[in-house]
Formats: structure tokens, sequence, C-alpha cells
């Protein structure tokens, strides 16, 4: 059984956080205490079924301290219960052993008055009291039975002969979708969820108690092994009967009872209980891991995490398919240097490779974050008060958005960090202006244009450009476009007016605009041109350096082709392309010759980048 989402309701700042997509390898990012452990402790939770009490209640409202009179004060109210609930989806195998479809969805809840529950969404009877018919007793079953003219099928002692025909009426009568207890069999094909927290000091005995409980899971599963846990539950339940007898003939007797049933159910399920971990030193001296020091603890720990995907990952293949297994790290990276940093990278790419696993990663690290897909990364941020998750999925943008920016990430370095983060998109007409305007700003500015929070992209002639353009801004983000003159009306200009207009960009608020009077390379003198040409290209012999006049008589046609020409043709040393040519310019002009005309649209994309945020997904 594999999970493939979770939603959860009511854990600590987890107010309401539905459909968080659990993939083949899953990346948590955001802010701190936005949600990112709560979220694993959720799964935790839902998995495990490990212990919560009141204070895992979200608080109603904002959770502030309400002042009483004098000196007392009380938190405000909680919710009144957690409700983790997954999508799984089930192998045939499973399906056909559960009499489950192929999808299904588990909830764990808790109330404290009540304690925990495990759940499952399926079709059942509409009647509430025929739907759980093995948790109900033989006395119980035969007032049913009576209750809807039902007879037994054998002997009236024999449980069967009354719960056999109750199910086919069961079957019989109308169905409906509702949750209703989990039996002992969903709950252990539930898969198996490792935990690994990055920042623990006591991390590996942590760790080594999760791994030899996953494999003492596993062994229980076996055939041979769930026998004898089977025959041992039967022993006990025997060892009782006397107990049994006893308390039922107390209760009869002080009741005035004719009979009272009494069923024990004995439940065996082995489980680790704490694990002991001691080193030696150079001299041979044993101590425990607790007083060995942090660095040592840390590093124990991650041969531990290398080792968990071999030690997991044994299975004999003559027995039932391997379980599932999620594996989750929080802040896995925690003081870790960058090559063991490398190393956690590799083991968790390693163990989201095995078909039976989920890895989910809750970190800060932009390696971590920019090694996955960005379909992959779940960010969570907190919008009033509220913690909520925004993903990029893959079936929800276009295929020519997606394809647009999976080249942006590999070859502009719009790396998933950015594109979670950063706050103001500025996209230009092509490579030249991308390669050109981050050297020109920085001798205007005096420091980086990505310090500025200001991230070039290149829209080149790809329409894909303007629907990613949107696609940042219907996600929170400021998104501006510099565009050559003449490509206003041009038709064969991807940022003419008409489409950007027709992609919801206000021309006059989100557009600047550049040429004198077509486009970029307009805007730099005669003077300009032919000073960088005669330093950077040095022109043949024959034809002698390059003059301002002649520089000049090219501006009546398309200039920045011509330019290009001029320069190739008269150099072996000359500019290759379009890009070559503006870099050139950009690292030979001193600070005082960038025309007034680019420094004022940098000005204006420093201000609007000031003004742009910060904006989250």
């Amino acid at each position: 059984m594999q999970i493939c989402s979770v939603s959860v309701e009511g854990f600590r700042c987890l107010e309401n956080v539905a459909g968080i997509p659990v993939l083949s390898q899953t990346v948590l990012t955001g802010q701190n205490e936005g949600g990112k452990t709560a979220l694993l402790d959720a799964l935790n939770f839902l998995l495990h079924g490990t212990a919560l009490s009141e204070h895992d209640l979200t608080y109603i409202g904002t959770g502030d301290i309400r002042e009483l009179a004098g000196d007392a004060v009380t938190p405000q109210a909680r919710v009144p219960q957690t409700v983790v609930t997954g999508g799984f989806a089930l192998n045939a195998e499973e399906q056909l052993r559960l009499g489950l479809p192929e999808e299904v969805r588990i909830r764990r809840r808790f109330r404290p008055e009540a304690g925990t529950f495990l759940e499952i969404r399926r079709r059942v009877c509409q009647n509430p009291e025929l739907r759980d018919l093995a948790a109900v007793k033989l006395a119980g079953l035969k007032e049913l039975a009576a209750a809807h003219r039902v007879e037994p099928v054998g002997q009236a002692n024999a449980r069967n002969s009354w719960e056999q025909p109750l199910r086919e009426l069961a079957q019989e009568m109308e169905q409906v979708d509702a949750w209703v207890p989990a039996d002992s069999e969903v709950t252990a094909a539930l898969p198996t969820m490792v935990y690994f927290r990055g920042d623990a000091v006591q991390a590996p005995e942590a760790v080594i108690q999760s791994l030899l409980n996953s494999r003492l899971r596993e062994y229980t599963r076996a055939d041979e092994v769930a026998k004898r846990v089977t025959d041992l539950e039967d022993y006990l339940a025997e060892s009782l009967k006397e107990d049994i007898d006893s308390i039922r003939s107390h209760i009869a007797q002080r009741c005035t009872l004719p009979s009272v049933e009494l069923a024990p159910q004995v439940q065996v399920r082995p489980a680790l209980v704490g694990v002991e971990l001691n080193v030696m030193d150079s001299q041979g001296r044993r101590f425990p891991l607790a007083s060995a020091g942090t660095g040592r603890s840390r590093r124990i720990s991650l041969a531990l995490w290398e080792s968990s995907n071999e030690l997991l990952g044994q299975h004999d293949a003559t027995q039932a398919p391997e379980s599932d297994v999620v594996f989750v790290y929080d802040e896995p990276d925690t003081h870790l240097d960058y090559s063991h940093q490398r190393r956690i990278m590799a083991l968790i790419q390693l163990q989201s490779s095995r078909p039976n696993a989920r890895v989910i990663v809750a970190t800060h690290s932009l390696n971590l974050i920019d090694g996955v897909d960005i379909s992959s990364v779940v960010h969570l941020r907190t919008h009033e008060g509220q913690v909520r998750a925004e993903v990029l999925r893959e079936d929800g943008a276009d295929k020519d958005v997606r394809q647009h920016l999976s080249t942006i990430a590999t070859t502009l370095g719009f790396r998933n960090s950015v594109l979670l983060h950063e706050r103001f998109f500025v996209a230009v007409e092509g490579v030249s202006e991308t390669s050109a305007f981050p050297i020109l700003f920085r001798k205007h500015a005096g420091f980086p244009i990505q310090s500025a929070g200001v991230c070039l992209w290149s829209g080149g002639s790809n329409e894909g450009a303007l629907r990613f353009a949107r696609f940042l801004k219907d996600h929170g983000r400021d998104v501006a476009f510099v565009v050559d003159k003449d490509s206003r009306t041009n038709q064969k200009r991807v940022f003419r007016d008409d489409k950007l207009k027709e992609h919801g960009f206000d021309l006059n608020k989100e557009c600047f605009y550049l040429g004198s009077p077509n486009e970029l390379e307009d805007l730099f003198t005669d003077d300009d041109w032919a000073e960088t040409a005669n330093a950077l290209w040095q022109p043949n012999t024959e034809r002698g350096p390059w003059q301002p006049e002649e520089i000049k008589a090219l501006r009546v046609g398309k200039f920045s082709s011509q330019l290009l020409d001029l320069f190739k043709g008269g150099s072996p040393e000359g500019p290759k392309n379009k890009e070559d040519l503006m870099v050139g310019i950009a690292a030979h002009l001193p600070k005082d010759r960038i025309p007034a005309a680019l420094t004022a649209v940098f000005d204006a994309l420093v201000s609007r980048a000031q003004n742009a945020g910060p904006h989250l997904w």
C-alpha cells in the first residue's frame, strides 16, 4: 500500500492543509516554523499512530493569549480533533486480499476525550448496524438477526451461523461511501515510515530503533512467523479462560444475570521498545554515545542513514511482496559539510529509485531543493495566520509552460530555489540582454542585479514565454518586460503589444521600452561602438580602424545586423553573434558612458523589485 497524498486538519499549526502530494521524492520547503516538521509528524501519526495530546490540537483563530482579570491568562480554545487523511494506491495482490479498489483513503483521528481511531473510506451497507459485524458480540448478532428476521445457517451457538446471513443481507441492501473502522489487515498493510531527524542529538539510537522496528514488522508478516504469532495469541487467550470464567460468574451473581459472555481479543505486535548504543574510544573504554559529542553522533547517524537502504531492501522474493516504506528526513544536512551533504543527496536519490519507496525531505538547503523537479517541491507558507501548501503540479500547467520552465532552469540558472523565493521576474528579448544587462547594471548600480531582487530571463521567440510569465503573475510574482521598441508591432516578435495585452499585461505599468529608435543597440553612440570595436576586435590592417562615421551610416537600416556584419567582416577576431556584440560593449564601456535611457530602466526595475514582495507561491 503506497501513500500518494496527505491532508491534515487541526494538527498544531496545520489548521487545514489539503492534497499534499507524496511522490517518489518530495521536498518540503518554507519559512522557519512554517509547518514542515508538523507535517512530517502528522504523517507519522497517520502511518504509525504515534501518541498525541490535547497540546497538538490547533488553536481556533490566531492562537493569541487572552488576558483575564488580574495576572491570569488563558489560551484560546482548540479544535475538537486532529484528522490526518492519506490517499493510498494498492497493488493487485492487496486489492484481492483486502477486497478494496485500487485507490483508497484512510484517516486517523484523535479526540482527547475518546482517543485515536483509524478509519477507511469504503463502500458499505447504508445501515450502520450491519457495517462492522466482526466487532459485534454473539448476543448482538442474535439481536440484529431478530430485528431483520434473519435465521441462523448452522448451530445457534456458533458465531458464523449468525454473521454469515447478516453479511449476505448487508450486501443486498443499498451501499454508500462512508468512513468505517479499519480492520487489522488494513492496519498491517500501511506503509512503514522511517523517520530521520537531522538535528536530534540522540538521533543514532532513534534511527536504529526505527530501522529495526521496520525490519521486525517485515519479519512478522512472513507466513511462518504470522502463524507463530497467531498460535501465541490463541495460547494467551486460552490462558485467560479461568480468569474469564471467574469474572463472568462474579458479574452474573452480583447482577442477577442469567448469562454473561466475555470474548478476549489478544493481539501480539512485536516492537523494539528501545536501543542502547555504546561506543569505544581508542583505548578500549566503553561509554554511551550520548556522551561522545555531537560531531561523532552526527557521523554515526549519517552512516546509519546510508545503511538503511540496504537493510530495508533485504527481501525474500519467495515471500509476500515487499512492504512499502516512506523515508522521512527533517533537515538531514544540518551541520554537515558539503561533501557529507552530497552523500545525503546521493542516498536520497538511491532510496527514491526503489519502486516501493517514497522519500520526503523537509529542508532549507538550496542543494536539496534544486536537486529535484519543480513539481516535486511542496512550498509551505503562512498566509493570514494559516499554513498553506502550494505545488506546481505537472497536470496543472500547460505543457509549453513546463517545457519553458525546464529550459530556463537548465540554461539560465532559474533553479527551484529562485522560482520559490524570488519576487521580481523581468523578461527580456533574448540572450543578448540577459548577458549584457548584468554587466551594465553592476557598473551603474555598484551591486549585482540578482542582489537587487531582479531575475532576468530570455523570452526569445517562444510564445510559451508569455504563458510562463502569466503563470508567474498568477502565483503572486511581479513580472515586467523590457522590450525593443520595434518589437511592439512586429508580427514576428512574441513581446508585441497585442500579445502582451492578450495575456493580461498592462503595457504602461509592466513594460519598459528600449531603442533609439528601434532596439537596444541603438542606444549606444557611434563613438561608443567605434571605440569598443577598435579595442576588442582588432581590424584588418588593410582597412584600418573603424570610424564613427561608418557606424552612423548603418543606422538607416537594421542597425544591429549591419553592425555585426561590419565587425565580423572587418576582423578575424570580430564578434560571432549579437550576444558577443552586446557583451563586448557592456564590458568595455565605463560607467559614465552607459546610455541614460538604459540606466533609467535599471533604476525603475530596482524600485519595482523593492516594492515587489516578498511573495510566496
